[in-house]
């Protein structure tokens, strides 16, 4: 190697071997795709508010509105996006899967549950019940919201707020794009091998007969919205002393998140039979045996309940959050502009889904067992902010004082609490769910004591590792460690600063 001077690696001489077989105009292998796809999504919104407030009585105020949302469902301009329905999945014709997760020729419909465009179903699939979109667009999605502010006092010094509404929010539209860059039958492709330049269709031409992995959105699905609610007492105590108090709730309904609709009943696969790769009729698996998904894929892909399928990574609006606080506030003035601000947030982040579309539940049977911490929990906030300006030199209007005079000492102290982590196993599958997609990454092991209790909290091992264990073998089931069970290390921060204030004038 010129660069090296070393030897060549193997990897290295096969890469060149393929140089110098592509320069004398052959290749080991060309791929041709269908259509060279580019997206072109389109969708329609309106929305529509009005709002009016009522002063009640002088130290009573009454605010209320409404909004409406139209969320339209996005299309694709060439027509090329489509969606996967179970509902027009039909399993008599669902073709018939080998040993090696591949689709036995001849036997059923490759697109079986694949709905398209209306108006361009040349290529196959079901034509959608909802023409050139692909899912049902609610239509109902009004939002109401109230809030009352009064001095009970009448003095200008005390305050309570509360208020209650309704948020509508849009799906994401690149999940339907995730469909059009995966999905048959307008994303299809042929592989020749042994072909030449000049005659790219000389080779030995391949049609990968495997059972295919799909995208897809829940076409009846709901639009996500959160309900939101406070309320709130501020008063000021002293004439540079304000505190305010305040509890803050909300709720997230219908939350988009990922589910494969492919994965078995725990506990199923023990009770059917397959062929495995030779053909040979054998169990899934005996009794106290744990097989890795990369071992199963392939002879569960004949017992799923789409067969003739694999993976099919549903976007569902199903799952839900609550948000609950208690938000402390205190301000105090001292001469000039120094000032110290404390807050000091209480609260509690709950959820069913981590994310929208990155990880699924383990268990898409027991969507319960996926409650727990969100991502982002954190039950202590506390944030310090201060302005000090140096009392010396500060009347002085002479070169002196304008040089010396003017510093002011600021900083920023923070102390959050740790967010919760959630402890995987490996890609063991006790339960004979077949994971595959997103779900691959997270089977969860049993949780045989608490790992926050006693934890060595150090760099090398932060919670106590021997409070999980693998599923025992011959039980049949997912791991009961929950989500979010780990409590992580809290951060600590301090900010300072020290700036001169220059005045040329007044």
């Amino acid at each position: 190697n010129p660069a090296t001077g070393l030897p060549f690696t193997t990897g290295q001489r096969q890469i060149m071997q393929q140089w110098a077989w592509f320069l004398l105009g052959q290749n080991a292998t060309f791929t041709q795709y269908k259509y060279d796809i580019t997206a072109d999504l389109r969708l329609r919104n309106v929305e529509l508010y009005g709002q009016d407030e009522w002063r009640v009585r002088p130290n009573l105020t009454l605010y209320y509105g409404v909004r409406y949302s139209y969320f339209g469902q996005p299309y694709d301009a060439f027509n090329r996006l489509s969606n996967f329905d179970p509902r027009a999945f039909n399993p008599a014709r669902a073709p018939q899967v080998d040993g090696s997760g591949n689709r036995v020729p001849g036997t059923g419909d490759p697109l079986n549950g694949i709905i398209v465009n209306a108006n361009n179903t040349g290529l196959g699939g079901t034509p959608s019940p909802y023409g050139k979109y692909l899912a049902e667009t609610p239509k109902l999605n009004f939002a109401p919201r109230v809030g009352l502010a009064w001095d009970p006092f009448g003095k200008g010094r005390t305050s309570i707020r509360t208020g209650y509404g309704i948020y509508h929010d849009q799906v994401l539209v690149g999940i339907w794009e995730q469909n059009i860059g995966i999905n048959p039958p307008f994303n299809e492709s042929v592989t020749i091998t042994g072909t030449r330049l000049d005659n790219p269709t000389a080779g030995t031409p391949f049609v990968s007969p495997a059972a295919t992995t799909l995208r897809a959105v829940q076409p009846d699905g709901k639009t996500p919205y959160y309900q939101h609610w406070s309320l709130d007492l501020q008063h000021q105590l002293f004439s540079k002393t304000l505190i305010d108090i305040g509890y803050f709730g909300s709720k997230g309904t219908h939350l988009p998140g990922i589910v494969d609709i492919n994965l078995l009943p725990p506990g199923y696969a023990l009770t059917q039979q397959c062929r495995n790769a030779s053909g040979n009729l054998v169990p899934r698996q005996h009794p106290g045996q744990i097989f890795t998904s990369s071992i199963q894929e392939l002879i569960l892909d004949q017992i799923r309940p789409y067969r003739g399928y694999r993976a099919i990574n549903m976007i569902q609006m199903r799952f839900n959050s609550n948000y609950n606080s208690m938000q402390v506030y205190l301000q105090h003035r001292f001469t000039g502009a120094s000032q110290i601000n404390v807050a000091y947030t209480w609260s509690k982040n709950l959820t069913d889904n981590q994310t929208d579309r990155s990880t699924a539940p383990q268990n898409p049977y027991d969507i319960r067992a996926e409650y727990g911490r969100a991502q982002l929990d954190r039950r202590h906030i506390l944030s310090i902010n201060y302005i000090y300006e140096l009392p010396w030199l500060k009347g002085r209007k002479d070169f002196v004082g304008h040089v010396l005079g003017g510093w002011q000492l600021s900083g920023i102290v923070t102390a959050y609490s740790g967010l919760p982590f959630t402890v995987t196993t490996a890609n063991a599958d006790p339960a004979g769910l077949g994971f595959l997609g997103p779900s691959a990454s997270g089977p969860r092991p049993d949780m045989i004591c608490d790992p926050n209790n006693g934890a060595p909290h150090t760099v090398d091992k932060w919670f106590n590792t021997q409070c999980f264990a693998n599923v025992p073998a011959g039980q049949n089931r997912v791991g009961n460690a929950g989500r979010g069970v780990i409590n992580g290390p809290p951060t600590y921060r301090f900010d300072l600063t020290l700036t001169k204030n220059i005045y040329f004038g007044e």
